[in-house]
Parts: structure tokens; C-alpha cells; sequence
């Protein structure tokens, strides 16, 4: 059979699409609805009944609603049974490659009718979620029941799932202010870049029916930060970046040229498919060999260029993949091709056009079928890319047949693998000097920084990613300057006291600023005061992370024997978690962290040996109560209360008072305090035994300080001995195996081999007071 023989030649022989703007949510389509709509698209353009000849069909992988099997409830709705059904990956590449992929088979001569369809309702559903609204949809599946997708999750790196950088809107900023130093460019010169390259497909997107927003932004308008155009993640703000709120479907039908004309679809309609290629990148894009430069996508748009005879000029038409700006940029520069001078697009591009997550391709592929039937004979390129820049897909498509038969191989895979470079180890825990090989800064919903976040490199060359905090005005300036790339600048990276890594620049890790807490070192005695007396000493995120470093430096500093923990004013010790604090960060988008050390750096610091005192001078609630019952003694105010009110409030004291109350004062006497959240008087607590001293309020500092003192007079190596031979021995149940492991206990040999072992015999022979050294 001839190459050219009709039943071999691939051909697009209908598209179509459908956009879904409900009056109210009661009248909105969900996605396999759309989908059904876009396939009678299809026949409409056509002129032809499809749906019956249909013997393959692809759904796309969709997010906007969880379907059990949506492949299958289309089909139910089509009134088809085609032999082959797929729920199809995800990727944004996904609807080229399936096209390619059912032109092969026709290629190789498979009776192929191939539905690719894809649609996605995320404005109804989103609009549903706020308004707290039941749609009148499919039952959605459980989580158990819903379809899983191929391709739904990428390999990812501990650090970036640690950091939560696994949006695409957080990783594509690392190519484009990567790009801009290869390119020579300052941010700003980028920017305004991205931001006429963005007008122009605007101006597409106002000229098509299909698209979501059919304005025409100007490149100012695009790339000026304002209330309606926020930074997103630096330096994309919201014009820059897909819009995935949409309710949009898509299909395209691809069958052999002989069964085209079999169906009485007019030859001038028909779209060939001349062929294409495709290559990956590693899916980790923390393991990428650099982030200025795909070696995926050069590959394969280098071969695109090989189909058109050698010249890219020859591309008439061109859709280039636009869910951030850096990645049409990028393409352009490997075409070789002028932005200025040519058009990137025939649908209007993932912002302005409509981003419905993995089917933008398919509106593509329609608005480049309507833009090669108008001018026939001209040559068209359409460029998909999935992930996070991860899979690269081009196919060349005409109204005129390919001057050769299609490609059945369109991988370029090896191409791209040998053009790669050496990819840098991955440095996990590390601390010490580095250098900003890119970086982005992600943006809270009111628009402020909510943190810098940079990959770096050691100076032996391995890869880190760390993150800055936005209270580090300095490098969150550098890294959001126009007028110079902060790539290339040193800095220093350590672990914070959420146990990741923080970056700051300069040589010298930097120290958090103290606001929400006073630090008093008087010999051997540290005293630590909450100094939040307006909000009854609650513990905000900054000063929970402060407590954290004090307590981090208290046990590391073997100067320092015994600390006193209190609250600023007679009010409060603490009043717990400061939720108006927490209410407003959760409000921007922040994430809730708890030190690795636990609330107030103690509730989960399960390995101090130095003796705490808690001097309660007032109210100690929910997790004020849970800070102090961590601490080793708690001397109270006589106006002092305890309580654990979570219950009341919906919650649960899970800083470890629940754990610890029964501990201290006997199941039952706990459980009368939990059970109820009632409030204990200091009195009550001394009977119930978890208060040690009741002192008036104004001589409250003085009966602790006393406290330590008498502590400090005893050998810091026995205390530290004797505490955690204790700690021990609450864990083990049985108090043989608690007795027999007690001499292998770390503070113990420690104890053992010490100075203080000898000097406390030594004194008492020479009847003297101990010179205790602590070591």
C-alpha cells in the first residue's frame, strides 16, 4: 500500500468548542457536559454526524469537578460505545501529543476515528465554593472513587514539597529570571518584554468568540502592579499568569483523509498533519541541569523547523504555548524569530484567552484550523508544553498534504539528553555560603511578599533551595528590584526553626529581630519574658518563632543553667495562640507553622536537660497552660488561672497538655479540667500539684529567681542527669527497664566523665562550697 494512499494520510477533519457564561449557578454546564457540547461542535463544522463513527476517544484529564469515570459518562451522553475510551493524562502539551499520537495510528494504517476532548468548569465550581451553592451536576465521587489521571503528580524534591513550591506559578518565575541575565537584560527590560509580548495575544483573544476575556489590555496595563492586577509570584502578576476560571470546552476529531471524504467533509477544510516531536525535560525541576535554557524544548522546535524546509519564517501561523511569559519567549529565541514581527498565536493565549488547565491546546488547535482554512496553503505551529516545563510537544500542520508521509517516530528525546549538562547534586540540610543561581518571591492575596524563595549553589557546586521571610526587607528588595537581577549575589542559607532552610544575603546568617519578647542573662540565670502585654501575651507566628531561637540559643549556650519564663504586665502569662494574628495571616495565604521545637519553643522539645521555670503571673490559657506545663516547675501569682478552654471554642489543646495535665495531677482530676475547660485558681492548682509555689503577685519574680537560685547552687551536670533519667523513665512503662537503661542515658555518661562529678566530693572534704563548672 502507498505511503500516500488516502486511508494513511493523517488529517484534523473538525474542531470544535464551547464556552459556558451561566446566568446563575442553577444553569451551569459541568465539564462532560461541555465536552458533549464541543463534540456537536464538531459535527457542525464538519457538516457531519461524527459521534456514531467515533472509535477512539480521549478525555482529557480535568480538575474542575471529580468524576468516577467521565470518559464513560460522556460516552452515556453521546449515545456512543466506542472501542476505545480514555481518560487521558494530564499536561498542557496533552492535546497535541493525542493528536499526534492518533495520526501515527492512522499512519500506520489503523481505521482511526479519534475524538480528543477536554473541558473544565472552574468558574461555576469556584463561583459554587464561595457562595457555599449545591450545582445541579454529575454527584461528585468520592475521593476514593475519583478518576485518577496519568501524569497528575510530578516527581518532586523533599525541599520543594517542604517549602510547598510545587505550583507552576511558583517554578516557571525560576526560567524567566534566569533568562533575563543569559538574555542581558535588567528585570525591567524583561518585564516590558513579557508585557507587549502578553498585549499581543490580547489583541488576538478580543477577535475570538471562544475566549474568556475578550478585552484588549495595553502592554502598561499588563505589567503595571495595581488592586486588580496583583503580583502574583515576582515578577508575574496577575495579567502575566493563566486563568484557570473559566468554563470552556474543546474537542478536535482526527481521522484518515479517505474516511474524511467517505463522510463528505469538504477536502478545504481538512487540516493535514505534516508531523512533529517531542522531548522532556527530568520532572524534578529541582534536578534540571540549568533553568536559562531547555534542551527539550530546543530539541524538538529545532526539528519543527526541519519539517518546515529550514526556516521557521515559513510558520504563517503559530500557537506557542503562553501559560507564563517566559515560555513563548524562550521559544521564540529558539525559532529565531523576531516577537515584534510575528504573531504567536491564533487563540489568544492561558491569560486572556481562558486557561482551562489541560485543554488550552485544544482551543489551539481550533483557532489554528480556522486560521489555516482562511489562508490555504500557508504553514501553521503549534507548540504545547506540560508541567513545569517539563514536556515539550510541536506537530506542523496545512490545509496542503505534507510534501513527505508522516513521521511515525517523533521523539527527539535523545537529542535533547546529549545537549544536556551535568545536573548539580542536591545539598539537603545544608548551611553555610551560597550563591543565587535564580529565584522568585511568592505574593499574599492583599499583594504583600509572603516569602522570597531562591535556588542556590554551594561553593562546591551543589543546588539548594531555601526560602526568605518577608520581615527581611533587604533581600526581598534585592530579589524584587527592576534595575538588577539578584542572580549572581552572595548569600548565606541556614535552617530556621521550623527545620527549613532560610536565605538571607550577605555573609553571615541573619538574626531575627526581636519584638515579642525580652531576653535578661543574669550569670547563670536567663530570664524570658512574652512582651505582648496588649494581646495577653498570645503568641503570634513571629514571636512563637522567637521563643524557638531563645530556648535553640538557652540550650545551646553552656553558660546559661536554668531559665525563667514569664509575661510581660499582671494580666497574663500567656493567653495561648493569638488567633485574631492567626485569622489575618490565614486571610493573606499564609501557611501555619509550628517550630520543630513545638508552641513557644518547649511544648515538643523533648530533649532540654536544663531545668524551666514557668513564673505564671496571670492568665495561662489554652496553650499559655501548655507552655507552662512544659516548663519543670511553675511558681504562680496568687491572681494567677489555668485552663484548658479549647473544647469551647471547637478545638483541642494539642500542644501536649493533654498528654502532660494527666501526667502531672492523676487521670481523673485531668480529665475534670479537659472535659469541661473550667478555670482553676492558682490555690487549686497547688492542691491538684502541678503549681509548686503560690507567691503575691509583686513578689512573684523574687519567689522564682529564689527558685533558681536554689537550683543553680546544685551541679548543673547532675541536674541535667537526674532530668533526663526522669524524662525517661515517664516514657517507659516499666520502671525495671526504666531502671537498668538509666546509666546509658547520654546527660548520665555526660555526668560521669565531668568535672563537677569530681569537684562536688572535693568541696565536701575540704568543706567548702562546690565550684560547679557545668562541664
Amino acid at each position: 500500500m502507498s505511503a500516500q494512499d488516502p486511508k494513511r494520510i493523517p488529517v484534523i477533519a473538525a474542531v470544535g468548542e464551547y464556552v459556558d457564561r451561566p446566568a446563575s449557578l442553577d444553569v451551569s454546564l459541568e465539564p462532560v457536559a461541555l465536552m458533549e457540547r464541543a463534540i456537536r461542535a464538531c459535527e457542525s463544522d464538519a457538516g457531519a454526524a461524527l459521534a456514531p463513527e467515533i472509535n477512539l476517544i480521549s478525555l482529557i484529564g480535568l480538575i474542575s469537578w471529580p468524576y468516577r469515570d467521565p470518559v464513560a459518562l460522556l460516552c452515556e451522553k453521546l449515545g456512543i460505545a466506542p472501542a476505545e475510551r480514555v481518560n487521558a493524562s494530564m499536561g498542557g502539551e496533552t492535546p497535541v501529543r493525542l493528536v499526534h499520537e492518533a495520526a501515527v495510528r492512522i499512519a500506520k494504517g489503523e481505521a482511526l476515528v479519534a475524538a480528543i476532548v477536554g473541558g473544565e468548569s472552574s468558574s461555576s465550581s469556584g463561583r459554587a465554593r464561595k457562595q457555599g451553592a449545591k450545582l445541579p451536576w454529575t454527584r461528585a465521587a468520592k475521593p476514593e472513587e475519583t478518576v485518577r489521571f496519568p501524569s497528575s503528580r510530578f516527581a518532586m524534591s523533599d525541599v520543594a514539597k517542604q517549602l510547598g513550591i510545587m505550583d507552576p506559578a511558583q517554578v516557571y518565575p525560576f526560567y524567566e529570571n534566569a533568562t533575563q541575565v543569559a538574555w542581558g537584560q535588567t528585570p525591567a527590560q524583561a518585564q516590558r518584554e513579557s508585557a507587549q509580548l502578553w498585549a499581543r495575544y490580547a489583541e488576538v483573544a478580543a477577535t475570538n468568540p471562544s475566549a474568556w476575556i475578550q478585552t484588549s489590555p495595553s502592554a502598561e496595563t499588563i505589567e503595571t502592579v495595581s488592586a486588580d492586577n496583583r503580583m502574583i509570584n515576582w515578577p508575574y502578576p496577575k495579567l502575566m499568569v493563566a486563568n484557570p476560571s473559566v468554563n470552556q470546552g474543546a474537542a478536535i476529531v482526527v481521522m484518515s483523509l479517505a474516511k474524511a471524504r467517505d463522510l463528505g467533509i469538504a477536502d478545504d477544510t481538512l487540516i493535514h498533519i505534516w508531523g512533529g516531536a517531542s522531548a522532556i525535560e527530568p520532572e524534578d525541576y529541582l534536578l534540571r541541569d540549568r533553568y536559562d535554557h531547555s534542551t527539550a524544548q530546543q530539541a524538538v522546535l529545532d526539528k519543527a523547523v526541519t519539517l518546515a524546509g529550514g526556516d521557521a519564517a515559513k510558520f504563517k501561523h503559530m500557537e506557542l504555548y503562553s501559560c507564563f511569559p517566559v515560555v513563548p519567549k524562550m521559544a521564540l529565541r529558539t525559532l529565531g524569530l523576531d516577537a515584534n514581527k510575528v504573531a504567536p498565536t491564533v487563540a489568544g493565549g492561558l491569560t486572556f484567552f481562558g486557561g482551562p488547565l489541560n485543554n488550552y491546546m485544544s482551543h489551539a488547535i481550533a483557532g489554528m484550523a480556522r486560521a489555516l482554512r482562511a489562508h490555504p496553503g500557508e504553514l501553521g505551529l503549534i507548540y504545547g508544553q506540560g508541567g513545569y516545563v517539563n514536556k515539550h510537544h510541536a506537530l506542523i500542520v496545512s490545509t496542503n498534504p505534507p510534501p513527505a508521509p508522516m513521521a511515525t517516530d517523533y521523539s527527539v528525546q535523545t537529542i535533547a539528553d546529549a545537549a544536556r549538562g551535568p545536573v548539580p547534586p542536591l545539598a539537603e540540610n545544608y548551611a553555610g555560603p551560597v550563591t543565587i543561581e535564580t529565584y522568585t518571591v511568592t505574593y499574599a492575596r492583599d499583594g504583600g511578599p509572603l516569602s522570597g524563595i531562591v535556588i542556590a549553589r554551594t561553593p562546591d557546586g551543589a543546588r539548594v533551595m531555601a526560602r526568605t521571610p518577608a520581615e527581611d526587607r533587604a533581600t526581598i528588595e534585592a530579589l524584587t528590584s527592576m534595575s538588577k537581577s539578584a542572580i549572581g549575589a552572595g548569600g548565606h542559607v541556614q535552617i530556621d526553626v521550623f527545620g527549613k532552610p532560610t536565605f538571607n544575603l550577605g555573609k553571615e546568617p541573619r538574626r531575627r529581630e526581636r519584638k515579642g519578647c525580652l531576653v535578661e542573662k543574669d550569670g547563670h540565670l536567663t530570664i524570658v519574658t512574652i512582651n505582648r502585654p496588649d494581646s495577653m501575651n498570645a503568641l503570634d507566628p513571629d514571636t512563637n518563632a522567637e521563643l524557638a531561637e531563645i530556648f535553640d540559643e538557652f540550650a545551646a549556650d553552656p553558660e546559661q543553667w536554668v531559665a525563667i519564663l514569664t509575661g510581660a504586665g499582671d494580666r497574663a502569662f500567656s493567653s495561648g495562640n493569638d488567633l485574631k494574628e492567626t485569622a489575618r495571616r490565614m486571610a493573606r495565604g499564609e501557611p501555619l507553622e509550628t517550630p520543630v521545637s513545638g508552641f513557644a519553643g518547649i511544648t515538643s522539645r523533648f530533649d532540654l536537660n536544663k531545668p524551666l521555670i514557668a513564673a505564671v503571673n496571670g492568665v495561662a490559657m489554652g496553650g499559655g497552660f501548655e507552655i507552662a506545663l512544659a516548663c519543670d516547675l511553675i511558681i504562680a501569682s496568687d491572681k494567677a488561672t489555668f485552663a484548658l478552654p479549647e473544647p469551647k471554642v471547637g478545638l483541642a489543646a494539642l500542644a501536649g497538655g493533654l498528654l502532660r495535665l494527666p501526667q502531672q495531677i492523676g487521670l481523673k482530676q485531668a480529665m475534670g479540667m479537659i472535659l469541661t475547660g473550667r478555670r482553676v485558681s492558682a490555690e487549686e492548682g497547688h492542691a491538684l500539684g502541678f503549681v509548686n509555689e503560690i507567691a503575691p503577685a509583686d513578689q512573684l519574680m523574687a519567689v522564682a529567681r529564689r527558685w533558681a537560685d536554689e537550683i543553680m547552687a546544685v551541679s548543673p551536670m547532675s541536674l541535667r542527669a537526674s532530668k533526663e533519667i526522669v524524662r525517661n523513665g515517664l516514657a517507659t512503662a516499666d520502671i525495671a527497664e526504666a531502671y537498668a537503661a538509666q546509666s546509658q542515658a547520654p546527660a548520665v555518661r555526660a555526668l560521669f566523665k565531668s568535672a563537677d562529678m569530681r569537684e562536688g566530693p572535693l568541696a565536701f572534704a575540704q568543706k567548702r562550697p562546690p565550684r560547679w563548672t557545668g562541664k
